[in-house]
């Protein structure tokens, strides 16, 4: 067992406040967007060395042994390194719209921008790797998302009572369109710089959302007020019809949602866990200052109107729940504890594992391998440790809530 420290990333968009408190810190005023966990060279989390001191990086330590530390049916899958990335994500405000990849998209991006001469970490490069990144969302605090499109009907419905050009277009477009080849076609105009969807129309679209607002004839108060927010921070962007066309998702602290590769989809506020394959690949079209690359998400986006993903858990043991994906890479579960004391319980699990106090004081043991005799260690929120495959059993004690990453 290794106590972690994650890897910390300052995007604009981060609260300035809630991965600092969730650690236990006091901030600078300075927005924290991210922590990542995991094995990905674009975030490298480090062991905990004596006296408090970084050590090596996970990747190192993993690359030591991988037949030990991974378990020989990851390594025979994934390869000799971690296949999923763990995060606290922090958005403040929303998030650029976007799209992961396929494992084929990917591979095929990255081979592209490999041969034009993109250094890897150049801003505008879109592939960094080439792996997919399904990911799951699990909400810590109450997390608002934007998540697929909605059923060009509702969208229709939140279009009555607009006025001005760009609303009109978009109606007759959404009523004359079949849903599929309706959506990508419309969405491709809205991106396209020679259509109706100039500066000037988008701020006509946003002032009309604000007047009905306004005047408390709003069919949806939480669409509009969401438009004019965006309005402020990205002025005359056609993203914000776009996300209009979307589907809203609130998760409440303990829900999770799945985002599989080819989904459109925006995070805007609340704390949260990202789960994912491990992969940095991000195809941006809006709403954003990065490099966006609106042609290649409507390329490569899935424009079917389909619910939000939305994962119910499972209960193996009374005090665990776990999060299934359809996904291979990654599984999610949280154990509560309630003065567990003596052995304590065991957390359901196998291979490698990243596991994350998330709510109050925690011990944890491990057994197994080279860790015959147990030796505990103390969690407080925001700690993490990472399980090698050779340590088979984790026990649990104490009170509070563990959540652990793994594979299936």
């Amino acid at each position: 067992m290794e106590r972690l420290i994650g890897w910390r990333k300052f995007d604009e968009w981060g609260s300035a406040e809630a991965i600092p408190a969730f650690l236990g810190e006091l901030g600078n005023g300075a927005p924290t967007s991210e922590m990542w966990f995991g094995g990905h060279p674009d975030g490298p989390t480090r062991i905990l060395g004596p006296g408090g001191v970084p050590a090596e990086s996970l990747t190192d330590f993993i690359a030591e042994d991988p037949q030990r530390r991974l378990g020989r049916g990851v390594v025979f899958a994934f390869g000799p390194h971690l296949p999923y990335l763990m995060k606290l994500i922090a958005p403040a405000r929303a998030l650029s719209l976007q799209v992961h990849p396929t494992k084929e998209i990917a591979r095929e991006g990255y081979l592209r921008e490999e041969a034009l001469g993109i250094p890897r970490t150049d801003p505008r490069r879109t592939y960094r790797d080439m792996n997919h990144k399904p990911e799951m969302l699990y909400a810590l605090t109450d997390f608002e998302a934007l998540v697929g499109f909605r059923v060009p009907r509702k969208a229709r419905g939140l279009l009555e009572g607009l006025d001005g050009r760009l609303a009109d277009a978009v109606r007759r477009r959404l009523r004359l369109s079949t849903v599929r080849g309706g959506l990508r076609s419309l969405v491709s105009w809205l991106f396209d710089g020679d259509s109706l969807a100039c500066p000037e129309a988008v701020a006509e679209f946003c002032g009309a959302c604000e007047r009905r607002l306004a005047e408390g004839c709003s069919p949806s108060v939480r669409t509009d007020v969401m438009v004019a927010d965006l309005a402020r921070l990205h002025p005359g962007d056609p993203g914000i019809v776009v996300a209009f066309l979307m589907n809203p998702v609130s998760l409440r602290p303990g829900e999770a949602v799945y985002i599989p590769p080819r989904q459109i989809h925006s995070y805007q506020s609340g704390l949260g866990v990202e789960i994912m394959a491990s992969s940095d690949n991000v195809v941006r079209a809006g709403l954003t200052q990065k490099y966006v690359d609106s042609a290649q998400l409507v390329e490569i986006a899935e424009f079917s109107a389909l619910p939000p993903i939305r994962l119910a858990p499972e209960h193996p043991t009374v005090t665990t729940d776990r999060f299934l994906a359809p996904a291979q890479e990654f599984m999610l579960s949280v154990t509560t504890l309630v003065g567990e004391s003596g052995p304590g319980v065991v957390i359901p699990g196998e291979g490698p594992r990243l596991v994350l106090a998330i709510e109050g004081q925690i011990e944890l043991a491990s057994s197994g391998g080279s860790t015959a005799s147990p030796k505990w260690v103390s969690l407080e929120r925001g700690q993490s440790v990472f399980i090698s495959a050779e340590e088979r059993v984790l026990r649990a004690r104490g009170t509070g809530r563990v959540l652990q990453c793994a594979s299936p």
